[in-house]
């Protein structure tokens, strides 16, 4: 095996095994391939567009190799700027694209189509998000794309908010967003999907505007129609983008019922998509969101996606203790997500915000590139029993490359002795195992071989662990 260290699953039957399992437990895991739940997608980021540092970072093809060959991203979401339109058109049949201002603030707009541009030379099957955090001003009823009070509505109803589109222009809202669609398409960068409105409830001092529950539905239907009147049929519209665990009486699960309960609305709206933060601001690391926000879901036949986020802290054990770790693996297992895109790629400094530091990778960066860099979209997440045991696995297939990813996280202090049965995966035979701990970034430890549909392998304290195979075709 080249040198590299083998772990023999008849081990687990011989002399040595109980001093392994003595220093913790054994967690066995059946993984099946027979049972599978949802496509991926993809993972990827939105970007800091007001720094001039960033911008700069940004297009270097440096940056954008780390984007895409070494952390692993494949879908990018990137804000679809009011300001780009800021003379009022009272005819919504005369918004054009070729009107807008894509340097508009330092060139906010510009460095995505840049970036994107750069990424899609790389892999040109990256898929581009777009949100609307706020309209141009015009469109609004406060004339501002921010708003000084910061606060939040319900699903039922705006209150005295005017932080929000003026009834009167909601087809200019959606003649632009169609707009700002093509325009992508010509610079080559299009838009797989759009979204109507970041996290919907909040109004902020920055960029923000407010939907209630019945808007929110209202507007998915007319830019439904008008994406297909011009065209452009094959962007799926995402949303309503507002926090995972928000399922109290006006929240997230009040917007998910006012699409339900306008059939139009939930035909139109291609994805249900939220956000992984408890409060617009700390991480959300609960598996228990995400099982519940699927919950609301499943029967609607619509994916699900994580489209932002905070991802924890970067000092090891933080990645795998409430961090970006437990975040994927709650998502995924749990929730069934199908494409998860947190917040930035980088910041100045170590952020709970951000995967990495400008472009050094961190603990955390190589904690989320044990999901990025392995499991490719196509893949599909098959069963692992139990995913949520002392040792944490989950496990991917993609079956028209025939390539298997299993991933194991043990946050406790102890080694675990993990043992992995697999069904109906013919053909596995060997498995490269990847490893990052206190003392690893993402590591080769060597191969783990499978015999008689079975293979052992000792956990290390706090560590993460990504297991490669192949099937029979």
């Amino acid at each position: 095996m080249g040198g590299r260290l083998v772990w023999w699953i008849a081990s687990v039957f011989v002399v040595g095994i109980p001093s392994l399992a003595a220093r913790g437990s054994v967690t066995d895991v059946t993984v099946d391939g027979a049972k599978r739940y949802q496509t991926m997608e993809g993972f990827g980021t939105c970007l800091i567009a007001w720094a001039d540092r960033f911008r700069s970072l940004y297009r270097t093809e440096e940056f954008q190799k780390i984007y895409v060959e070494g952390v692993g991203c494949n879908m990018l979401r990137v804000n679809m700027w009011g300001p780009t339109f800021e003379k009022p058109a009272e005819d919504w049949t005369q918004i054009r694209g070729d009107d807008f201002d894509m340097n508009a603030d330092g060139g906010r707009p510009q460095i995505f189509v840049d970036f994107g541009r750069g990424i899609r030379k790389l892999d040109p099957g990256i898929k581009v998000v777009g949100t609307v955090w706020s309209p141009p001003a015009w469109m609004k009823v406060n004339q501002s794309i921010t708003d000084t009070k910061s606060s939040a509505i319900r699903a039922g109803g705006y209150g005295g908010n005017d932080n929000r589109v003026d009834p009167k222009y909601f087809r200019h809202f959606c003649k632009w967003m169609v707009e700002y669609v093509k325009l992508h398409d010509k610079q080559g960068v299009p838009f797989c999907a759009v979204s109507p409105g970041n996290e919907v409830q909040f109004s902020q001092s920055f960029e923000s505007c407010v939907w209630d529950g019945k808007d929110f539905a209202a507007i998915v239907v007319m830019l439904r129609e008008m994406l297909d009147a011009e065209g452009c049929g094959r962007v799926k519209i995402f949303g309503p983008e507002t926090m995972t665990s928000h399922l109290y009486e006006g929240g997230s699960g009040s917007y998910v019922k006012a699409v339900r309960d306008n059939p139009k609305a939930l035909e139109a709206l291609g994805v249900f998509a939220t956000h992984g933060y408890e409060d617009g601001v700390k991480p959300e690391m609960s598996a228990n969101s995400s099982r519940q926000f699927w919950d609301l879901i499943q029967d609607t036949g619509k994916p699900f996606w994580i489209t932002e986020g905070g991802t924890g802290g970067h000092d090891w054990p933080a990645p795998i203790q409430q961090g970006v770790g437990n975040a994927l693996h709650n998502a995924l297992v749990a929730g069934n997500c199908s494409a998860f895109v947190p917040w930035q790629i980088t910041e100045g400094t170590k952020s709970i915000h951000a995967l990495m530091v400008m472009n050094t990778y961190t603990p955390k960066t190589y904690t989320a590139m044990h999901y990025t860099k392995f499991i490719r979209p196509g893949a599909r997440r098959i069963d692992a029993q139990p995913g949520f045991g002392t040792v944490q696995v989950g496990a991917f297939l993609h079956e028209k490359d025939g390539d298997l990813t299993v991933v194991a996280l043990n946050p406790t202090d102890q080694e675990q002795s993990l043992t992995l049965t697999f069904r109906n995966l013919s053909g596995l035979a060997l498995l490269q195992a990847y490893r990052t701990s206190a003392s690893e970034n993402l590591k080769d430890v060597g191969d783990v071989v499978v015999k008689d549909a079975k293979a052992a392998f000792p956990m290390t304290a706090q560590s993460i662990v990504t297991f490669s195979g192949k099937i029979a075709p």
